[in-house]
C-alpha cells in the first residue's frame, strides 16, 4: 500500500508540473515594455547545437536574438566549413558570417552587398541621438540581399504577390505585410500628433512604397523592390544627390516625433547616413532591436539585466574585410521604365542585386538617375 500511494503522488506531481510549464518561445503574458509587437524567441543559445553555441561571440548572440525576434521564420543557426548560416523554417539557409578564407564562388566582395553579420555591424543611433555622419557612416545601408530575397522574394511577382495595403496620414501604399503593419502602428501614433501640430503633415506626403527597381546609378536592387521602404515629402526632405550641402541641416532639425514613431516600429531613417536620404524610411527591425539591446532598452532572455552585452561595435571597414559571399546572380526581368509621383525617373530594367564597385555609394532614393 505505501508503494501504491507513493506512485499516485508522483504521477499527480508530474501532471501539475506539466500544466504549469511554459512552452519554449512563449513570452510571459501581461508584460510590455513598449517595444515593437514581436514575440521574443526563447533563450537562443540553448536552442543551438552545443558546439555552435560555444562558437558564437556576444555579437553573434545579440544578432541571432534580434534576427529571430524580427523574423520568426528564422528557426536557428548551423555551421560548416563555409561559415555560420541562418536556418529558416522551410529549410533554406542564409549566410550569417563567412568562415576565414571563404568566398562564395562567382561572387565579389562589395562595400554595400554583405553578409548578415556585416549588415548589422554598424550601430544605429536611436532618437533622440543625431550624431555626426562623416564619410563611411551609414548604419543599415549595407544589406544582405540573400536575406532580403529569402524573406520577401527574388522577383517582382514573388514580392508583389504578398504585398498588402498600408496607410499613412490618410494616404495608402503597398508594402510587405510586416512593414505594412508596422507603418499602420506608426500612423496611429502620428495621427493625434499631426492633429495637434498640423505642420507635421507637410512632411508626411507619400511618394512611393513598393517599386521593383535598382538604386540610382547602381546595379543592386533598392529596398523598395522588396516592399520594405517608402519615401515621404521629397520636395522638402531631399537626398544627397540633389543637394550640395554636406551635411544637410535637416539631418539635425527633422522632427524627432516622426523619426521616433517609425523607429519604434522597426524602421531606420536615411537621415542618419553620410549619403543622406531624408525622405527614406526602411523596415529593418533587426537593426532597431540591436540598437535597443546595446542601449539596455531591451534585454535578451536569460541575460544579466544588470550589465550591457559585451558587444564590440565593428567599423564598416574592418567588418567588410572579412570574406563576404556573392548574391545569387539570377537575372530578374522587370517592368518597363515608369515615373513616380514626384516625376523622378525610375530604373526598372533587369536588375541583379549586386553592388557597384566598392567606394561608390549611391542613394536608396526613388531611382532618379539625374537630379531634377
Amino acid at each position: 500500500m505505501p508503494i501504491l500511494l507513493l506512485f499516485i503522488f508522483l504521477c499527480c506531481a508530474s501532471g501539475v508540473h506539466a500544466q504549469g510549464s511554459v512552452p519554449p518561445g512563449t513570452a510571459p503574458s501581461g508584460i510590455s515594455d513598449g517595444s515593437p509587437t514581436v514575440t521574443a524567441p526563447a533563450d537562443l543559445p540553448a536552442s543551438l547545437p552545443a558546439e555552435l553555441a560555444a562558437e558564437l561571440d556576444d555579437t553573434g548572440r545579440v544578432d541571432l536574438y534580434c534576427l529571430r525576434r524580427a523574423y520568426p521564420q528564422i528557426t536557428g543557426m548551423t555551421a560548416d566549413a563555409q561559415g555560420q548560416w541562418l536556418v529558416f523554417a522551410d529549410g533554406r539557409r542564409v549566410l550569417y558570417a563567412a568562415a576565414p578564407g571563404y568566398e562564395a564562388s562567382g561572387g565579389q566582395e562589395s562595400e554595400w552587398v554583405v553578409n548578415v553579420r556585416v549588415s548589422m555591424a554598424e550601430p544605429y543611433p536611436l532618437e533622440p541621438e543625431r550624431p555626426e555622419t562623416p564619410l563611411g557612416v551609414s548604419p543599415g545601408r549595407r544589406r544582405s540581399y540573400d536575406l532580403l530575397q529569402t524573406l520577401y522574394g527574388a522577383s517582382p511577382k514573388a514580392v508583389g504577390s504578398h504585398l498588402v495595403q498600408a496607410r499613412l496620414n490618410g494616404q495608402h501604399l503597398h508594402l510587405s505585410p510586416a512593414a505594412a503593419q508596422a507603418m499602420n502602428r506608426a500612423d496611429a501614433v502620428l495621427a493625434p500628433q499631426t492633429a495637434y501640430e498640423p505642420r507635421l503633415k507637410t512632411l508626411l506626403k507619400m511618394d512611393g512604397g513598393f517599386a521593383w527597381r535598382r538604386i540610382a546609378g547602381e546595379n543592386r536592387l533598392s529596398p523598395h523592390a522588396f516592399g520594405i521602404a517608402f519615401d515621404i515629402s521629397p520636395g522638402i526632405a531631399t537626398y544627397w544627390r540633389w543637394s550640395k550641402l554636406r551635411p544637410h541641416p535637416l539631418q539635425k532639425s527633422y522632427p524627432a516625433s516622426i523619426v521616433a514613431a517609425f523607429e519604434n516600429e522597426g524602421f531606420i531613417w536615411g537621415g542618419k547616413w553620410h549619403e543622406y536620404d531624408l525622405m527614406h524610411f526602411e523596415y529593418r527591425p533587426e537593426i532597431i532591436c540591436k540598437a535597443r539591446v546595446l542601449l539596455g532598452q531591451e534585454h535578451m532572455p536569460g541575460s544579466d539585466t544588470s550589465a550591457q552585452p559585451a558587444v564590440r561595435t565593428t567599423s564598416p571597414a574592418s567588418a567588410i574585410s572579412a570574406p563576404i559571399p556573392a548574391v545569387s546572380p539570377a537575372t530578374i526581368l522587370a517592368p518597363k521604365t515608369a515615373g513616380n509621383a514626384s516625376g523622378k525617373a525610375m530604373d526598372n530594367s533587369a536588375a541583379n542585386p549586386v553592388a557597384s564597385p566598392a567606394g561608390q555609394p549611391q542613394s536608396e532614393n526613388a531611382g532618379a538617375v539625374t537630379a531634377p
